[in-house]
């Protein structure tokens, strides 16, 4: 498979929707599908059909490899000593600094890097504009890290800053997405992500469990064609198809960035009034299909919506008994901890493989405050505690 990263911003659009029916799944033959989805593969179909998922990773990387566990990316104290002795240098370049899925990254990226003796000398944030990012880019190759760490917002205009520091011999490891043109082992040494596909087919299983399994729900996606949000949704198309006929996916609407969840929400509830749930894509846009609810008239308990991303907004709300019935969560810290892990190893001149997950977590009310504990490694707030308590 060639690498899926190209990045269409459809800029001037906040609801974006196109007509692609599929024809041999009567659930979704009515869906107005991405220009960018892709039939998921015989491989991903047969992964849809298993009924317990955990244990397992479902995935494939950018060009069709074989997912590794994280927990399988270890660093011996002799390759620590020999990380310490080499004085190596890392930038960290995100593109969104936003909401806790990066926060917690970098922090478990600061707290690994701490301890193998790596010095960060750059950490620069783009807040979601590809422009800033490749302005940021040229001014951490000035400073000549021996490693970067970033994560790619537009995977296309982005690709000759990233290329630009591989050339000038700068290890790169991405999160979540990676650079049109290169390629690993040479342009970059690894990418690090949830399992995204198994991301998405835990969205379905929740999103059908929700809605008593069976009805009509719709389902926000991120328009542009970018790697991560694309899979999701082929998990979540694959499972719905293969485990969930009686759920019909009446719309699909996309938007372009993460505050436009309300207003896509409102198109959609104003012309599907008779939805039963929400695929709400990430945590932000999730909270804006909320506010839609609300604004609507729509009672929680007649609009169950499940996102992507737990932080602390879904969580919240989920807690209090509100919308937000399911999250399929990824574990951010420790995403970023792996980051640094491989980013280690390869400075000192360790075969690493080229795409490793995170394994990602299934989050209802019954196990939020067990969910929290293991994301951000502390107790549910009290706050929480309390509305958890008392809505149950």
């Amino acid at each position: 498979m060639a690498c899926r990263g190209i990045w269409t911003m459809l800029a001037s659009a906040a609801f974006v929707t196109t007509t692609w029916g599929i024809a041999h799944a009567d659930n979704v033959s009515d869906a107005k599908l991405p220009l960018w989805f892709q039939e998921p593969s015989a491989h991903l179909q047969e992964m849809a059909k298993l009924d317990d998922l955990s244990g397992i990773v479902v995935g494939e990387g950018p060009y069709g490899e074989q997912g590794v566990l994280y927990s399988d990316i270890k660093v011996t104290d002799e390759q620590i000593e020999k990380i310490k002795a080499g004085n190596f240098t890392v930038a960290i370049a995100l593109g969104w600094l936003g909401d806790d899925w990066a926060q917690q990254q970098l922090i478990g990226m600061k707290e690994e890097f701490e301890r193998l003796g790596i010095k960060i000398i750059a950490e620069t944030n783009a807040n979601w504009q590809d422009s800033r990012q490749i302005s940021d880019l040229e001014t951490v190759g000035v400073l000549k890290p021996d490693l970067v760490v970033s994560f790619p917002l537009n995977a296309q205009t982005t690709a000759s800053g990233y290329k630009a520091l591989s050339d000038a011999g700068t290890k790169i490891v991405f999160m979540d997405q990676v650079a049109e043109g290169l390629e690993p082992g040479t342009g970059y040494v690894s990418m690090v992500s949830s399992d995204n596909h198994a991301l998405g087919m835990n969205i379905a299983d929740m999103l059908s469990e929700a809605v008593g399994e069976s009805g009509d729900v719709g389902a926000l996606y991120f328009a542009p064609d970018f790697y991560v949000t694309n899979v999701r949704f082929e998990g979540f198309i694959a499972r719905l198809r293969a485990k969930h006929p009686d759920v019909n996916l009446a719309v699909a609407a996309g938007h372009n960035g993460p505050d436009k969840g309300q207003e896509v929400a409102q198109g959609v509830f104003a012309r599907y009034p008779n939805l039963k749930g929400l695929y709400g894509s990430w945590s932000i846009p999730a909270m804006g299909a909320v506010a839609a609810a609300q604004v609507a008239g729509i009672s929680p308990s007649d609009m169950r919506i499940v996102n992507e991303n737990f932080d602390q907004i879904v969580a919240a709300n989920m807690a209090e008994g509100g919308y937000i019935a399911g999250i399929s969560a990824q574990v951010p810290y420790l995403n970023g901890i792996t980051e640094a892990r491989l980013g280690a190893l390869a400075l000192i001149g360790e075969k690493v493989p080229s795409f490793v997950v995170v394994p990602p977590l299934k989050v209802t009310r019954d196990n939020l405050a067990e969910s929290y504990e293991k994301i951000y490694r502390k107790p549910l707030p009290e706050d929480m505690a309390k509305s958890l308590a008392a809505s149950q």
